[in-house]
């Protein structure tokens, strides 16, 4: 009988030794304390939890990507890292950077990628730099783009993209509100009599200022995206290499 109790003594100390370390904090994931979505730049999409509010002197307890929820305990304004409980049951420190109240996450502002240089999309980088940051992806006119940072730099906005769930940098001259997004709305077919039955489709309003971006033909069908871009120009899309540009409206038959 006392060798069974020595057994059943051995059995449930290894029984406590694999309980998750937050029930033996008397924390759990199932508690209602706030939610924090990871949303880490640096390093570019991830996080690391530690068993001090410390990445130097604290013991790296696991890797955290983007877009997982934790729910914050309590904040260490000292150090600038938050105490948490993770869905896996560990506690532990995250660095307060890398982290986003879930609220906040959804009353972001949301964009439309609206490119009209050079061809219609845009890229994503992990900097807000087109020469030192890394190119994450190419982004066509019209995908949805969610703001994190408007002000990130005084050329790139930081991002959150709906398709890739990629977060990075867009130049804002390349992303427009949702409101004022304008959808391609009709077709018209290039007719110009001058000077010899074909136009030229420009970077601006301007045949002095604008850079030609090629020639297009009388028949070509383009689609437009704003009849009054200007009070001479229309801006359009040409379908056969998806560019995007300003066309004279005297060389436009709308269809």
């Amino acid at each position: 009988m006392k060798k069974r109790l020595v057994s059943v003594a051995l059995l449930c100390a290894l029984l406590l030794s694999l309980a998750p370390a937050a029930l033996a904090d008397g924390y759990s994931y199932l508690d209602s304390y706030p939610e924090y979505v990871v949303e880490s730049y640096q390093p570019n999409g991830y996080c690391y939890l530690y068993d001090k509010p410390s990445d130097v002197n604290g013991r790296n307890l696991g890797r955290h990507d983007n877009g997982e929820i934790v729910k914050v305990i309590s904040y260490d304004q000292q150090h600038g890292y938050y105490f948490v409980v993770c869905s896996n049951g560990k506690t532990g420190y995250i660095h307060d950077y890398a982290l986003k109240p879930y609220e906040d996450t959804l009353k972001r502002n949301r964009y439309r990628v609206y490119s009209i240089d050079p061809d219609g999309y845009c890229y994503l980088y992990d900097q807000p730099s087109d020469i030192k940051g890394k190119n994450l992806g190419r982004y066509d006119n019209g995908e949805y783009i969610q703001i994190v940072d408007w002000d990130a730099s005084e050329v790139y906005a930081q991002v959150f993209c709906e398709r890739t769930e990629k977060y990075g940098y867009i130049r804002k001259t390349c992303l427009v509100k949702e409101a004022d997004y304008k959808p391609l709305d009709f077709y018209a077919i290039v007719d110009s009599t001058d000077p010899y039955g074909y136009c030229y489709l420009y970077s601006e309003p301007s045949d002095i200022y604008g850079q030609n971006r090629g020639r297009h033909n009388n028949g070509e069908w383009v689609r437009v995206v704003d009849w009054n871009a200007s009070e001479v120009y229309a801006l359009v899309e040409c379908p056969l290499d998806h560019k995007i540009g300003y066309i004279r409206k005297t060389c436009l038959k709308p269809l």
